[in-house]
């Protein structure tokens, strides 16, 4: 059973991104580099129930995955808190799909619901998978995504406009540029919350496949007398 929901977990940044490839269609003039994704959810499409139905299923999958990542996680040698935390931040994430679903654009519930405030763990992911990562072993990968988090966090902050601010710059063109790019700005750190999870998912799959996910108390067991 582990293992089937481990392979939900290789397919959830699929099911993420390729949600929105559908639901883009019914949103006239839709653009991915300028518009967000809740907009396809949104009463400006003609088939919101796409992506709206598509947040419901991978916030239920992001639960059932977090339930699998708790178990195998400490079997593959990572540490007990950090799994924990991993599946906590996992469901926190499902409970933001599930409210996207529950309240979509232009609900203020949206944005201001319990549900809402309950799924901003989710920003605790990128920390938290490239620590995994990095002790199953893929470290390059770890590395990387830690660069591309910290490369985003000026853009998504507003850190930059306001060192600008502070400094007397001039920074309009600067936010003109990135509020003509804002959907791709999104993506990216989907991407660094996402892909991560299906990475994880994989690892821990194939190491169910070979037999590593012992429990390392249960490879110490001395062999009994004969």
């Amino acid at each position: 059973m582990n293992r089937r929901l481990l392979g939900l977990g290789v397919a959830i940044p699929v099911l993420y991104f390729g949600i929105q490839l559908v639901a883009a269609p019914f949103v006239p003039g839709y653009s991915f580099l300028d518009r967000d994704a809740s907009t396809l959810g949104s009463d400006g499409s003609s088939a919101p129930w796409i992506f709206n139905a598509g947040a419901l299923l991978v916030g239920v999958i992001e639960a059932a995955v977090a339930g699998a990542f708790a178990v195998a996680l400490p079997r593959a040698g990572v540490g007990r808190a950090l799994s924990v935390s991993t599946a906590l931040a996992l469901v926190s994430a499902g409970a933001g799909s599930v409210n996207a679903f529950l309240h979509p654009l232009p609900d203020p519930g949206h944005t201001e619901g319990l549900l809402s405030i309950l799924g901003s763990g989710f920003m605790l992911l990128p920390i938290l998978t490239t620590a995994v990562l990095w002790r199953l072993g893929a470290r390059r990968y770890a590395v990387t995504n830690a660069l591309v988090c910290l490369a985003l966090i000026p853009l998504m902050t507003g850190l930059v406009q306001r060192i600008c601010m502070r400094a007397g710059i001039d920074f309009t063109a600067f936010q003109a540029l990135l509020n003509g790019y804002h959907g791709l700005v999104q993506r990216l750190g989907a991407a660094v919350v996402y892909v991560p999870i299906g990475v994880i998912a994989h690892l821990l799959r194939r190491r169910a496949a070979t037999g590593l996910d012992v429990p390392l108390a249960v490879l110490r067991r001395p062999a009994p007398a004969r």
